[in-house]
C-alpha cells in the first residue's frame, strides 16, 4: 500500500466484514468527520485491480459524548486519553462501496473549515486513459477541428456526495483523490513519488516539525560542515589570492606575538632596568641610551611594517571574496532562471530577493570579515597559550580555569541560537514580502484609502521581527556578560598572584608586563570565538538558503533527446490533456482539439474557463498532468525550450516593461535587431507615433522608478516587442485590453496583416474581435463545451451565444445611457 496513511486494525476490520480483501487496497486516507459530516472517523480506500473506492465510517462517543478523531495523535496520547475514559463507543457501521468507472470525475468541494468530497457519475462516460491515443481514430477528418472530440453533455450527470473531511485532513484528502484519479488512469504511482514530500513535515533522523515547513530543513541535523565545505568550493581558482591572504594572517600573528617581547621584556628588563639578578635571571644587560633608541626605532618598524601586511591582507581578500560574492549571486539567479514558473507562484518576491541580496552579502561578510579573524585568533591563541605556560604556568592555570564553564555555556545555549537565527531570518524574509506587497501595489493601497491597515500589517510583521530580535538580544545579552564577569575574576586574580610575585622578585617587571600584554591578547580570541558562533550560525542558514535554491530540480526541463527546430509549420494539436495548478483542482479535463498551420483561432469563456492555461502549456509554460501537446506531430517535451520560445511569442494582459529604453524593451525578443527592424515593429504595433513624441524618443527609459507609460502604449511596446520576433505562432491573451476602441481597432488592422501564414490564439472577452477567426473554442469548466465558427456558434445558442448576446445588449445600454 502506498505510504499515505496506514489502515488501523478497526479499519481493516470494518472493510473486512464487508468482503473486501484489504491486501488488494493500493491506497489510504483517515478523515476526520463521518459519513454525515458530524465528528467521527471515517476511512476512503482505493484499489487499483476492481477500480473500486471503498468508504467506511463510524461516530463514536467518549463518555457518551460524541467525540474527534485526531489522526494525528500519537499511541502514547490516544492510550492516555482511552485510558482515563469511562466508556468509548466506536462502530464502523457505514459502509459505500463505489465503482469509479461510472465517474466523470472526483473532486473537493471547499467550505471555510471543511470540506465535501463529490463525484459526478454517469453512464457511457468519454473513455479517459494516459496512453496516447490511436491518432487514426481521433481524427477522422483532420481538417474539421470539431471532429477532433466526441462532445459529452456534463449536464447528464449526478453528484454524489462520497465523504467529508475538516481542513486538518485537506492536504491528505487531495492527495489521495490525485492519487486515485492517476491510478484510474493507468499511471504509476511509486513510494517514491513526489506526492508524498509534502507530508514529511517531520526531520525523520530527529522527529522534530520542521521549524520552516516549505523548506523541510532541520536546523538540529542540518550537515554544517557540508555546508562550509561546498562554500569553500567557490574560491577554487582564487589560490594566489588564498596563498596571499594566510601568508598575511601568519605574518600579522607571528608579529603580534613577537611585539611584546620586544616592547615589554627586551625594553624593560634588558634596557630601562639598571644591572641587577632576579630569580637566578640577568636583567638590565643592554642599560645604555643608544638601546633605547635602538629598541624603539625596532618597534616603529615593526608596527609600520604590521601595517603594510594588513593592507596587503585586506586588498586580497576583498578582492578575492567580492569575485567569490560575484559568482554566488549569478549562480543563484542563474539557477532561478532555470526554475520553472510554479516556483516563483510558491515563493514570494520579497523572499527571493532576501536570498539573492541578504544571504549571498551576509556570506561575504563572512568571508572578508570573520574568516580572517578565526585564522589570526587561533594562531594568536595557540602562540599566546605558549608563551603565557613558558612565562609562568601556575599564573596561566589560573587564566584558564572559566574556559570549561564557558564551553559548557555554548553547548547548551549553540542549538537555542540556531533556531532563533532561523527564526529571525524567517521573519525578515516576511517582512520583506510585506513591505514589497505594499510598494508594488501602492495604487491600489491609495485606491482604496487602506494605508491605515496596511501601516498595521507592517506594524505586525515588524513587531514579530522585532520579538524574535529581542528574544535573541536578551540572550546574547545575558550569555555574554556572565562570560564577560567569568574572565573578569581570572583576570583580577592573575593582578593579584602576580603582583605578589613581582615583589617577592619571582617575577621581573618585563616578564609581568609581557604577560598582562598576552593575557589581553588572549582574551581577544576567547571573545572573538564566544561571537563567532554567532557570525557562522548566521552565515550556514544564510548558505544553506542558497543551496536550496541552486539544488532545486526544475520541473521543466529539456528531455535528453529534445530536438532543436529552427522554424514551426505551426500545427497543434492537444491530446486528452488534462492540468491542475493545485492537486485534485482541474483546470482543463480531457481536452482536445488541433490547429492546423495558419489557422486563426479565439479561445473564449468565463474568467477562470481555463484559456490562459492553454496559452501558458503551449509555450510550455508549465507541464501537463496527463494527455499530450504535439507541434507539428513532435511532443513539446521533445522540442528543447530555446526552439520552443523562438518559434512562439505570447502577448499577455499582464504587461512588464524593464528598466531601460523603449528600443532595449523592444528588442528583448531578438537583441541582435537593428534599429529599422526596432522602428518597424514600433509602427506596426501603433506604437511608433506616441514614442517619437516623447522627449527622448526610442531612447526613453521606461521600467520602475522611471517614465511611466500608459497602460495602452505600455501594452503596444509589449506587442511591438512579440512582433519583432516575428513568431510562427503567436499568442495573444487579451492583448488589446488595455487600449481605446480607436487603438484596438488600428491594432487589428496592423494584426491582420502580420498574421498571415502565422498560427494565430487570440484569448478576448470582448467576442466582437474575434468574429473573423477560422473556428472558436468555447471553454466551460476547463472543457470545450463548443466549437465552430462564429456563425455556427451563434446557431447552436448554447454558451458562446449567450455570452455574445449578453455582451451585445450590455454595449446597447452603454451606448443608450451616453
Amino acid at each position: 500500500m502506498l505510504p499515505l496513511d496506514t489502515l488501523t486494525p478497526e479499519a481493516s476490520a470494518a472493510f473486512e466484514n464487508h468482503g473486501v480483501d484489504v491486501n488488494t487496497l493500493d491506497v489510504a486516507v483517515v478523515l476526520d468527520l463521518d459519513e454525515s459530516g458530524d465528528y467521527g472517523e471515517c476511512w476512503m480506500a482505493y484499489s487499483k485491480e476492481s477500480k473500486m473506492l471503498y468508504v467506511t465510517a463510524a461516530s463514536f462517543r467518549v463518555d457518551g459524548r460524541i467525540s474527534g478523531f485526531d489522526p494525528n495523535a500519537t499511541a502514547k496520547s490516544e492510550s492516555k486519553r482511552a485510558s482515563k475514559a469511562k466508556s468509548i463507543e466506536k462502530n464502523f457501521s457505514y459502509f459505500k462501496a463505489y465503482d469509479t468507472q461510472t465517474f466523470y470525475d472526483i473532486y473537493v468541494d471547499n467550505f471555510v473549515s471543511s470540506n465535501r468530497v463529490l463525484a459526478r457519475v454517469g453512464d457511457n462516460l468519454p473513455q479517459k486513459t494516459s496512453e496516447k491515443p490511436d491518432k487514426q481514430n481521433e481524427n477522422p477528418d483532420e481538417n474539421d477541428p470539431s471532429n477532433t472530440q466526441d462532445e459529452f453533455d456534463v449536464n447528464t450527470l449526478t453528484t454524489v456526495v462520497v465523504a467529508f473531511s475538516t481542513n486538518a485532513r485537506k492536504r491528505k484528502l487531495f492527495a489521495f483523490l490525485d492519487i486515485v484519479n492517476r491510478l484510474r488512469v493507468g499511471e504509476d504511482v511509486g513510494n517514491d513519488d513526489h506526492i508524498f514530500d509534502q507530508f514529511n513535515l517531520k526531520c525523520p533522523k530527529c522527529r522534530r516539525v520542521y521549524t520552516d515547513q516549505s523548506r523541510k530543513i532541520c536546523e538540529n541535523c542540518l550537515n554544517r560542515s557540508a555546508v562550509i565545505k561546498r562554500l569553500l568550493g567557490y574560491f577554487k581558482g582564487f589560490e594566489l589570492e588564498l596563498v596571499t591572504v594566510f601568508f598575511c594572517m601568519i605574518m600579522t600573528s607571528v608579529i603580534a606575538l613577537v611585539n611584546p617581547l620586544i616592547s615589554n621584556k627586551i625594553l624593560l628588563d634588558q634596557v630601562i632596568s639598571e644591572p641587577d639578578i632576579i630569580n637566578g635571571r640577568r636583567i638590565g644587560t643592554l642599560h645604555s641610551e643608544i638601546w633605547v633608541y635602538i629598541m624603539v626605532t625596532v618597534v616603529l618598524s615593526i608596527s609600520l611594517l604590521s601595517l603594510g601586511i594588513g593592507i596587503l591582507q585586506n586588498r586580497a581578500n576583498a578582492r578575492m571574496s567580492t569575485r567569490v560574492t560575484l559568482k554566488m549571486k549569478l549562480d543563484i539567479f542563474s539557477a532561478m532562471q532555470k526554475l520553472s514558473l510554479s516556483f516563483f507562484n510558491n515563493n514570494q518576491t520579497g523572499r527571493l530577493i532576501t536570498r539573492v541580496n541578504y544571504d549571498a552579502d551576509r556570506v561575504h561578510g563572512f568571508f572578508i570579515n570573520a574568516v580572517p579573524a578565526l585564522v589570526i585568533n587561533s594562531i594568536n591563541f595557540i602562540g599566546l597559550t605558549i608563551f603565557l605556560f613558558i612565562i609562568n604556568w601556575k599564573l596561566t592555570l589560573i587564566v584558564f580555569i572559566p574556559v570549561p564553564i564557558i564551553v559548557m555555556m555554548f553547548k547548551f545555549m549553540l542549538p537555542k541560537l540556531w533556531r532563533m537565527y532561523t527564526k529571525r531570518w524567517r521573519r525578515s524574509s516576511s517582512l520583506n514580502a510585506v513591505l514589497g506587497d505594499t510598494l508594488n501595489g501602492i495604487r491600489v493601497v491609495k485606491a482604496f484609502a487602506k494605508e491605515s491597515e496596511e501601516t498595521n500589517r507592517f506594524y505586525e510583521y515588524s513587531e514579530k521581527l522585532s520579538e524574535t530580535n529581542l528574544q535573541l538580544n536578551m540572550v546574547s545579552l545575558t550569555i555574554f556578560p556572565v562570560i564577560g564577569l567569568l574572565i573578569g575574576l581570572s583576570s583580577r586574580a592573575i593582578w593579584g598572584y602576580g603582583g605578589m610575585n613581582v615583589i617577592n622578585r619571582v617575577m621581573t617587571y618585563g616578564d609581568f608586563a609581557t604577560y598582562f600584554s598576552y593575557i589581553g591578547m588572549i582574551f581577544g580570541p576567547l571573545n572573538f570565538f564566544t561571537s563567532f558562533t554567532d557570525q557562522l550560525t548566521d552565515t550556514i542558514n544564510s548558505a544553506q538558503r542558497m543551496f536550496e535554491i541552486l539544488d532545486a530540480v526544475p520541473e521543466i526541463t529539456d528531455a535528453p533527446d529534445a530536438v532543436y527546430i529552427d522554424r514551426f509549420r505551426g500545427d497543434i494539436e492537444f491530446k486528452r490533456v488534462n492540468f491542475h495548478y493545485a492537486a485534485n483542482r482541474p483546470i482543463l479535463k480531457d481536452v482536445s482539439f488541433k490547429i492546423n498551420s495558419g489557422d486563426q483561432v479565439g479561445l473564449v469563456g468565463r474568467t477562470g474557463a481555463g484559456k490562459s492555461t492553454i496559452a501558458n502549456l503551449i509555450t510550455r509554460l508549465y507541464d501537463v498532468v496527463s494527455g499530450s501537446i504535439e507541434i507539428d506531430g513532435i511532443n513539446i517535451k521533445q522540442i528543447k525550450g530555446e526552439s520552443l520560445r523562438k518559434n512562439i511569442a505570447i502577448v499577455s494582459q499582464e504587461i512588464f516593461l524593464f528598466r531601460g529604453t523603449i528600443a532595449d524593451n523592444i528588442r528583448y525578443a531578438r537583441p541582435d535587431a537593428s534599429m529599422d527592424d526596432v522602428v518597424a515593429a514600433a509602427k506596426a504595433a501603433n506604437a511608433h507615433d506616441f514614442i517619437m513624441r516623447l522627449p527622448d524618443g526610442y531612447e526613453t527609459v521606461v521600467g520602475t522608478g522611471s517614465r511611466s507609460l500608459s497602460g495602452g502604449e505600455q501594452q503596444r511596446v509589449s506587442i511591438a516587442r512579440a512582433l519583432l520576433l516575428d513568431p510562427t505562432i503567436l499568442i495573444l491573451d487579451e492583448a488589446t485590453a488595455s487600449m481605446d476602441t480607436e487603438t484596438e481597432r488600428l491594432i487589428q488592422d496592423a494584426l491582420q496583416k502580420l498574421i498571415k501564414g502565422k498560427t494565430t490564439i487570440t484569448i478576448a472577452h470582448r467576442l466582437s474581435t474575434l468574429k473573423d477567426c477560422n473556428y472558436l473554442f468555447a471553454i466551460e469548466n476547463g472543457e470545450i463545451a463548443e466549437r465552430g465558427t462564429h456563425a455556427e456558434l451563434m446557431a447552436k445558442k448554447g454558451i458562446y451565444y449567450r455570452l455574445y448576446t449578453l455582451q451585445t445588449e450590455a454595449m446597447k445600454k452603454v451606448l443608450q445611457g451616453m
